[in-house]
């Protein structure tokens, strides 16, 4: 891939794929590999202190120097955890809405880029109102927490109408087509959850794996209990046995597309559009 692809302020991409947060199921090896193929790589730092966090991303520069996103989905990081973070060469950082109005002046400054995740266009303007310099902006076809009313198409011009922020949109995409159509619609890139779970890389069990490789939407629900380790929010999993949902078992409307186990960069290398000559 010889393209580029600008994404923010000091971030120019070979491919415009983003590598979601996918808690337990991410890691330095996956968002190494993502980012090692031209995209941009994620691992969680749920309650990781900051000697795990510099260990993670350790792991993640023995791999590749090209930049991951680290995302801070715990409900309190100390500072700390920031400073091992810069320590280790790591500036992006991913925020959600209930925690990016403490932690976005912090990530600023030590001279770091916040990307926060909204659904909404008063989401929107609330986080660029807060400090965000990119807006990751995310329909209601994702798996896992589903926060926004809109779906993805809807959502996008939405969002572009209150700020100039750089985008970047996901929500049950799983094929090229579906990462050429956000890029059309005005993204700077297109993130991506189910389908890097389903690589070879991801920390996500077999079972989960192969589950994702045999589900269609159809065995989709979105769980509507606000009952969660996170800030609640619906959520969309996996129907288990009968009508029960395996919460651990997170996955966005695009699961159907998804047939194969693949390594990551094979999967960034597949979903990267080729651009017009």
């Amino acid at each position: 891939m010889n393209e580029r692809w600008p994404l923010c302020e000091g971030v120019t991409l070979a491919a415009p794929i983003v590598q979601a947060p996918l808690g337990t199921a991410d890691g330095p090896r996956l968002a190494a590999a993502v980012s090692r193929a031209g995209g941009l790589g994620c691992v969680s730092l749920w309650g990781n202190g900051p000697a795990t966090a510099a260990r993670a991303l350790r792991h993640v520069r023995a791999r590749t120097p090209r930049p991951v996103l680290c995302a801070l989905t715990g409900p309190w990081e100390p500072e700390a955890v920031l400073d091992a973070c810069f320590a280790n060469d790591a500036r992006l950082f991913q925020v959600f809405w209930w925690n990016g109005p403490r932690l976005a002046p912090r990530v600023h400054r030590l001279g770091g880029t916040v990307f926060w995740q909204v659904g909404t266009p008063e989401q929107a303007h609330d986080a660029a109102a807060c400090g965000a310099d990119v807006l990751i902006v995310q329909g209601n076809e994702a798996g896992g927490q589903v926060r926004s009313p809109y779906a993805l198409a809807d959502l996008i011009p939405q969002v572009a109408a209150v700020t100039d922020l750089p985008l970047i949109a996901g929500g049950g995409l799983t094929v090229r087509a579906d990462v050429q159509r956000v890029l059309d619609l005005g993204a700077r890139a297109a993130l991506l959850g189910t389908r890097f779970v389903a690589s070879r890389e991801s920390r996500a069990a077999p079972a989960h794996k192969a589950r994702l490789v045999r589900a269609q939407a159809r065995d989709l629900l979105l769980d509507t209990r606000l009952i969660d380790e996170w800030p609640c929010a619906p959520h969309r999993c996996v129907r288990a046995a009968g009508d029960e949902l395996g919460s651990a078992f997170y996955a966005g409307l695009g699961v159907g597309n998804i047939r194969r186990i693949l390594p990551a960069a094979r999967i960034v290398r597949s979903l990267a559009p080729r651009r017009a000559e």
